[in-house]
């Protein structure tokens, strides 16, 4: 059960008090997750052997059951036609059996209880594994925010503001004298459309006076 010696130690709540105290809980993070996970791989690969070792254990246990029983049967059969020797040597592999038997179930267990044992310790480990992730997923959040609230209080500085203010007050200031230029340059077309429609109508008068009065004199 040594492979686990790394890290089996830890937990969570004491991974999240380190992660908040060190200067890159986001790299420390990852680093940690990296960890769980060889050793989730590790402690799999474990398992796999741990489960193989109890099926061939549970295959020699019934053979070797089914081989007492056949020799319980021998020795039966031989007490009853009376061959002794027979069944001396069928009742001394049976014993022989016997004990192997007790050996290999008493290992099955020792099996079982490791087999067990790397269940439980890869479930803790998965927890673990949330756990990190989802610290992590917390820690990206508050590293982006404070990233973009950063970025946004250097572009929005004071200093800056005022610039930018300044800026566009300039701009209104340009754009004011831009269409007081316009409306004044239309009132002096208006009033030189004025005084030229005017001009006109008097001439036109004038014509008409002197028309009028040669008209009277002829």
């Amino acid at each position: 059960m040594g492979i686990f010696t790394r890290i089996k130690d830890i937990a969570a709540a004491d991974v999240h008090r380190l992660l908040d105290r060190v200067e890159d809980p986001v790299g420390m993070a990852r680093h940690y997750i990296r960890q769980l996970e060889d050793q989730m791989d590790n402690a799999r690969s474990a398992l796999e052997i741990q489960i193989a070792a109890e099926q061939h254990y549970d295959v020699l246990i019934a053979r070797n059951g089914q081989f007492i029983d056949k020799r319980v049967r021998q020795a039966e059969l031989a007490v009853d036609r009376n061959q002794d020797e027979i069944a001396a040597m069928a009742l001394q592999e049976k014993l022989h059996h016997s004990k192997l038997q007790e050996t290999y179930l008493e290992q099955r267990e020792v099996i079982r209880r490791q087999t067990q044992a790397l269940r439980d310790e890869i479930g803790r480990l998965q927890e673990l594994h949330k756990d990190l992730s989802d610290k992590l997923t917390f820690l990206l959040a508050r590293t982006n925010a404070a990233a973009a609230l950063k970025a946004t209080a250097a572009v929005s500085s004071p200093g800056d503001t005022g610039r930018i203010s300044r800026g566009f007050e300039r701009m209104e200031q340009k754009i004011f004298r831009f269409e007081a230029g316009t409306k004044a340059y239309g009132a002096i077309g208006s009033e030189a459309s004025r005084l030229s429609n005017w001009s006109d109508q008097h001439e036109v008068q004038s014509e008409l006076e002197k028309l009028k009065a040669a008209r009277r004199s002829s």
